[in-house]
């Protein structure tokens, strides 16, 4: 009974046919001005946002396109749906679907307090 260690450890890895790719947009910084001198309005953290809302998205996602989809939330300058691999759908319904879920997703967003 001879086994590499490769063959013992080895821990089963999702196979993923196929991939979605939501880029969500980073908010530019707004500037207001007081007093004649220029404020930065804080931005939201990009980071907590997706963390925040990377689950929910990832099931809703997966219930649509199988558990072979991958999900991957980035934050990017601008807002963008890429895909990879074979859908049985034209890439604008899958768009159009994936950013209704998205719309859904933050309509219920409460990142609460820092």
């Amino acid at each position: 009974m001879i086994e590499s260690a490769q063959d013992v450890n080895d821990t089963p890895t999702p196979a993923f046919t196929r991939q979605i790719e939501i880029r969500l947009a980073q908010p530019a910084p707004r500037v207001r001005y007081e007093k004649g001198k220029p404020v930065k309005e804080p931005t939201p953290d990009m980071d907590r946002v997706i963390r925040a809302i990377e689950d929910d998205i990832t099931a809703a996602v997966q219930a649509v396109y199988g558990a072979e989809t991958e999900v991957m939330l980035t934050a990017a300058k601008a807002a963008d749906i890429r895909l990879t691999g074979t859908f049985q759908e034209k890439p604008g319904v899958i768009r159009e679907r994936v950013g209704e879920i998205l719309a859904g997703t933050f309509d219920n967003l409460d990142l609460g307090s820092e």
